[in-house]
């Protein structure tokens, strides 16, 4: 049974795409944060692959547990984990997703290398970084009130799994087990029988003495939940974008009548070529109108530019009236129009 679905990284793409277009943004930045862009997008598809195949044979069960998108904060430290599936011998599997657009080598040494365009980079391992998030589960598990018999609280027991796509190759070493590393499409079987087949006696014998009812795991799996912290990135921070330039940019957009079609950002201080033009908002001015978009609706009646997908588009008429279209990598696109224009 679902207990928790992935919570909803739309936000963040959104706020990413607004940065990469802020006229403040160097080039670098703009790398940094395109870069940001499809490492999220690739992370999202790998977790939606995998979380399919997940939903598709236990979404249903009322043996089986599946929290997805699981953010825990304990003792100062943090994991995040991808989806946790908990079953009624309180066994745990903690999965790591890998969305990896390139071919995955795994040496002897555990290291992993993907290989891009036929080179190598080597990348943290999947593996290790699991087996960090597995600390946290277990010293938050010390705290929880889990399930008890005969006065003896009922521990979970965790494994590890690093899930990746279907479509993924991977060159797997002879002498390193690496067995815990499966294709998304490979989990029903992994979790129950490989990991079984696995199993010693003992462990067994230990798993069985703690089984627990359906209802009992679904609470164990609420309690997990309860210590979601999800977090909201402060990607102006991390790619040094300033503030100050970012407010005061808002502060023009906010002259603007926020009721009709947003205004192309004129400079004022950007040097015009023509002596006998102005931007439009030193044109404004000069008018002695109120602000840029009472000029905009002015030249809009006349037929000097018209609103396309909420923006002012210079015309045919607006360009025989000697206006122009121009563009600043500072401030972005505005118009320049002659002195002596009569609107």
């Amino acid at each position: 049974m679902i207990i928790k679905n992935p919570d909803s990284k739309q936000a963040q793409l959104d706020e990413l795409n607004q940065l990469l277009v802020l006229p403040n943004v160097s080039t670098k930045q703009r790398e940094l944060i395109t870069k940001e862009i499809h490492a999220l997008k690739q992370g999202v598809q790998g977790e939606q692959n995998s979380e399919y195949e997940i939903n598709f044979y236990l979404k249903d069960s009322k043996n089986w547990a599946v929290i997805h998108d699981l953010r825990i904060e304990h003792n100062g430290r943090v994991a995040q984990i991808d989806h946790l599936l908990i079953n009624r011998l309180l066994d745990v599997f903690v999965i790591e997703t890998k969305n990896f657009s390139a071919d995955l080598q795994i040496n002897e040494q555990g290291e992993f290398t993907a290989w891009y365009n036929k080179k190598p980079i080597g990348i943290p391992s999947p593996l290790a970084q699991n087996e960090k998030h597995i600390e946290v589960l277990k010293a938050l598990s010390k705290t929880l009130p889990l399930p008890t018999r005969l006065g003896v609280t009922l521990m979970p027991s965790f494994t590890s799994v690093v899930m990746v796509s279907n479509k993924q190759r991977i060159t797997r070493p002879k002498n390193f087990d690496t067995k815990n590393v499966i294709k998304a499409e490979q989990v029903l079987e992994w979790v129950t029988k490989t990991n079984a087949d696995d199993a010693s006696f003992g462990r067994m014998f230990g798993s069985l003495a703690k089984i627990v009812s359906g209802e009992t795991v679904m609470e164990v799996a609420e309690i997990f939940t309860r210590h979601h912290r999800p977090i909201k990135p402060d990607y102006k921070a991390k790619f040094g974008i300033n503030e100050l330039a970012t407010l005061a940019q808002a502060e023009v957009a906010k002259e603007a009548n926020t009721a009709q079609p947003p205004v192309e950002v004129a400079p004022t201080t950007e040097v015009v070529d023509e002596v006998s033009k102005l931007t439009s908002s030193k044109l404004a001015a000069k008018l002695g109108l109120k602000n840029t978009q009472e000029l905009i609706d002015k030249l809009a009646e006349k037929g000097f530019v018209e609103i396309v997908d909420g923006k002012p588009k210079l015309t045919v008429q607006g360009k025989a009236a000697g206006g122009e279209a121009k563009f600043s990598p500072k401030f972005g696109a505005y118009f320049i129009w002659p002195e002596s224009l009569l609107i």
